[in-house]
């Protein structure tokens, strides 16, 4: 958008064009979103049946990415085939149960995902994990009246505190570290997570992890929460940060757990074995 802003302002025509339409287009804006500022957006999306109006920064490519990959690439509708099969009758199986599938989604952004998973998987429960306070701000309003349990902090191995650092400075771009630099924050556990919900209540359904390289210091710990899920969903961040082998020990943990793989664009899916997805449908229904 801020391309297109400047490439209509590049001539004396356009920019007189920009000046004059300008004070119309903030009008309409203000009177269809008063309580949006001026700085920032709404985006309509629908996705099953469902819409949603997503605020987010006017100007942050980050932002309209989020928004895009989540519901115009659908990039968490994984996996397919034999195991999208019968992930999907897992779902179903757990719902008729009297459970709430449970979904923790690390990294929530500006609240993308989570509309786009409570669409998707509209009787489950999603706990949103973001550290980033400008971030976690929108998530609140763009979840408001969803299923959703807000948590502002960082996901880790166990709980603590560590540091919150963006050296790219992009929205997407915010990173935990032990390091002193940046902002203090709290880091939770999955573990913890799991234990605010009672197993009476609720069954672990899928966790989605898009932490910018913390996957290192997730996997890198007790795993036993992780693989109580029998999907994850995940973002490797090699790309990212060469030589720091930041989804190794998600690698290691996926093979140790003799859990299946499938990936989708720049995810990848850890299942449990389509025989224990098999098994676990089967002791639902009975």
């Amino acid at each position: 958008m801020q391309r297109v802003l400047e490439l209509v302002t590049s001539n004396p025509f356009g920019r007189a064009a920009h000046k004059a339409v300008s004070p119309l287009v903030r009008l309409l804006r203000r009177m269809s979103h008063p309580d949006v500022p001026n700085d920032h957006m709404v985006t309509k999306v629908a996705y099953r049946g469902r819409t949603f109006n997503l605020e987010h920064r006017r100007w942050s490519e980050d932002d309209a990415l989020a928004i895009k990959q989540c519901f115009t690439q659908a990039q968490y509708d994984m996996p397919t085939g034999a195991h999208g099969v019968l992930v999907d009758i897992l779902y179903r199986e757990i719902v008729a149960s009297g459970l709430q599938p449970l979904i923790i989604d690390c990294g929530a952004n500006i609240g993308a995902s989570v509309t786009w998973l409570a669409a998707r998987y509209p009787e489950a429960h999603i706990i949103a994990v973001e550290p980033a306070v400008e971030n976690f701000a929108l998530l609140r309003r763009n979840c408001a009246g969803l299923d959703v349990d807000f948590r502002l902090a960082g996901i880790s191995s166990a709980d603590g505190r560590a540091y919150l650092d963006n050296p790219s400075g992009a929205h997407m771009g915010f990173r935990t570290t032990t390091e002193k630099r940046g902002v203090e924050i709290d880091l939770v556990s999955v573990g913890t997570l799991l234990a605010s919900k009672p197993a009476s209540a609720y069954a672990p359904f899928l966790l989605k992890v898009d932490i910018e390289g913390a996957e290192k210091s997730l996997f890198d710990g007790d795993t036993e929460p992780m693989n109580r899920f029998p999907l994850i969903i995940l973002e490797p961040h090699d790309w990212l940060m060469p030589g720091q082998h930041t989804s190794q020990e998600f690698f290691r943990f996926h093979a140790a757990s003799g859990r299946e793989f499938c990936m989708k664009h720049e995810n990848v899916a850890s299942i449990v074995q389509h025989s224990s997805l098999l098994q676990m449908t089967k002791g639902l229904k009975n």
